[in-house]
């Protein structure tokens, strides 16, 4: 009987060794790759990062090709880009200037800052 229980303990340590055999080398494995699994993550992000910034860049390049285009072969544009950047008028129009939406001079002086381009402090 003796026998049998060291046959059984020589099965057990053989058995738990193995197992202990295949954990080193599967942490062994994962202590190598998960720094490039890592890397890889990283580099993906930058990827869709630099994707969206050429799709930005790509449709800024359209406009400004189809803005040159206007520029170049519609004089009703030029006239247009005139009239608002400018204040470029006919001869014998009156230009009149709107400000934005919801604000409204309260004295004759933030009117002339406003024509001056100063920043206008607001009374509540």
């Amino acid at each position: 009987m003796i026998k049998f229980k060291s046959l059984n303990f020589w099965i057990y340590f053989i058995q738990s060794t193995k197992l202990l055999i295949f954990l080193g080398l599967f942490a062994l494995l994962l202590s190598v790759f998960i720094p490039i699994i890592r890397k890889i993550d990283q580099l993906e992000k930058k990827k869709e990062l630099l994707a969206k910034e050429y799709a930005e860049a790509e449709l800024k390049n359209k406009e400004l090709s189809c803005k040159l285009h206007l520029l170049k072969h519609d004089p009703s544009f030029i006239e247009r880009i005139a009239r608002d950047r400018l204040n470029m008028g006919k001869p014998g129009e009156i230009i009149f200037r709107f400000y934005p939406y919801g604000y409204v001079p309260l004295n004759k002086k933030s009117v002339n800052k406003l024509e001056n381009k100063e920043p206008v402090e607001k009374k509540p």
